[in-house]
């Protein structure tokens, strides 16, 4: 890679790069958890033509780091997507302080002859964390036959914020995504 690569690659990440620095990051494990924010340093250069750009406050971050925090931040509603970055939903959860919760998820019906079409699958179901867990049972789908009452989901809570959530789903290990519902 040449210099002048180098430096358009640099003004091209440049943004995104301060976009990381202004951001607190927090690292969470099972089985250490770290809750000083950690600091990141960018050093840049300054383009001299350029009009300085209006300062960036951060929104702040909640640190759910055990099991009532976890609650507290989980309450409201959210949206899943497929990444951090997805604009289609697949579907919305509310969760209340009472445990109960109600949204929709999409499902892909198939037909006999091999056709496909998505259904919208409304639910209620109850909530709980223990330990980190996320565990979700007693659902009422309408269409009734698409959630068994019986079923249930548990997923270990990666890392929850006032915006975003990340799970990993204890039944295959697939990381699933939720957003906080704007407005």
């Amino acid at each position: 890679m040449t210099k002048k690569t180098v430096s358009a690659l640099a003004l091209i990440l440049l943004p995104a790069i301060c976009a990381a620095a202004l951001t607190p990051i927090v690292i969470e494990s099972r089985e250490a958890k770290i809750t000083a924010p950690v600091s990141v340093s960018v050093v840049a250069p300054v383009l001299t033509q350029a009009e300085p750009a209006p300062a960036v406050i951060p929104a702040p971050v909640i640190v759910a780091t055990d099991d009532a925090s976890r609650r507290a931040a989980l309450l409201g509603t959210w949206q899943a997507v497929d990444s951090p970055t997805a604009t289609t939903i697949n579907g919305e959860g509310t969760f209340l302080a009472n445990g109960s919760a109600t949204g929709y998820t999409t499902a892909t019906y198939v037909y006999n002859d091999g056709y496909t079409s998505d259904a919208k699958v409304d639910l209620t179901f109850q909530w709980k964390i223990d330990k980190g867990v996320l565990t979700l049972n007693s659902f009422v789908s309408d269409p009734a036959h698409f959630i068994k009452p019986t079923h249930i989901k548990r997923f270990e809570i990666l890392s929850i914020s006032q915006d975003s959530m990340m799970l990993k789903d204890l039944s295959d290990g697939e990381i699933v995504y939720r957003r906080r519902k704007p407005g």
